[in-house]
């Protein structure tokens, strides 16, 4: 599923060449994938047709489209959906969902083949923010911020972790590299966490986003920027997707267990069930790309 490097990947270059301009209108909107809002597709299309579009967002995993006195268009990837800016005249993928036209012969489409992604409209974001927690690259996102969402949970910190209420836009890939660069198994309580260790995960976090920004995401199948690109941090992983690959930190094999009903990847010497000596964790991932008051 696209986590947040790859929508945010997407949502940059969209802005750059969205923004100022109107549809002409929607060519083709699956009825099915309508799972935002109350909005028909009739109505979503009449909504944006003419009207220039003022901004592209991202909230977590969500991306949206800012329509000045009339609304957002809200879509989410789901498992492996493509959002894609391609000339009208190109044929159109198979599973193409969502079809919408702009001057100049160019469209955005929506692919989708298992049709896990959502699209809708919504008058205003309101309903978006209050099922989101905090941004991980923003200022909200503090050691302090984690701490009280630990401290209260007994369940595995992978879980927590994965909770968009929690934290908004971290998925499987990013949960388990943050989680190997500060040396804490995925498995572990995440009530159990001291301070020191819940600091060492916020900062993670942070720099392995960062890094995955840097390399424009990660791709094994389904993902590709707004322009077809694959992303290249697949390049850069510590862990996922390595299972019985040498660590690189330590070199045992990596192990891949279940946590919270999905795959973890990890490094059983590196990150103890108990409480590990986290001394080099962070190696990895230099101190130049942490800025602890940017934002994405």
């Amino acid at each position: 599923m696209p986590e947040l490097p790859e929508v945010e990947t997407i949502r940059r270059y969209l802005q750059a060449v969205l923004v100022g301009q109107a549809p002409t209108g929607v060519r083709h909107l699956d009825p099915r994938l309508i799972r935002i809002g109350d909005a028909s597709a009739v109505e979503i299309a009449e909504a944006m047709r003419g009207v220039p579009i003022a901004e592209v967002g991202r909230r977590g995993k969500y991306l949206w489209l800012r329509f000045p006195r009339q609304g957002f268009l809200v879509l989410h990837l789901g498992m492996s959906g493509r959002l894609l800016w391609e000339e009208r005249h190109r044929p159109w993928a198979k599973h193409t969902h969502l079809v919408v036209g702009f001057p100049q012969d160019q469209e955005l489409r929506l692919v989708d083949p298992r049709r896990f992604g959502r699209v809708g409209w919504l008058p205003a974001l309101l309903a978006l923010e209050d099922k989101l927690g905090v941004e991980p690259l923003g200022p909200r996102f503090t050691a302090e911020y984690l701490a009280r969402h630990c401290h209260s949970r007994r369940a595995p910190i992978k879980a927590v972790l994965l909770d968009q209420s929690v934290v908004a836009g971290l998925g499987n890939i990013y949960a388990d590299e943050a989680l190997f660069a500060s040396a804490i198994h995925p498995a572990r309580a995440a009530c159990a966490l001291a301070d020191g260790e819940v600091a060492r995960l916020r900062q993670a976090i942070r720099r392995v986003l960062r890094r995955a920004l840097k390399y424009r995401g990660t791709s094994f199948s389904d993902y590709v920027d707004a322009l077809g690109h694959p992303g290249e941090n697949q390049h850069y992983l510590a862990v996922y997707g390595r299972r019985g690959h040498p660590c690189p930190r330590c070199g045992a094999p990596v192990a891949v267990i279940p946590v919270a009903g999905r795959s973890s990847h990890f490094c059983p010497t590196c990150q103890p069930i108990g409480d590990g000596d986290a001394e080099g964790a962070l190696a990895l991932y230099p101190n130049a790309e942490e800025r602890d008051h940017a934002t994405v």
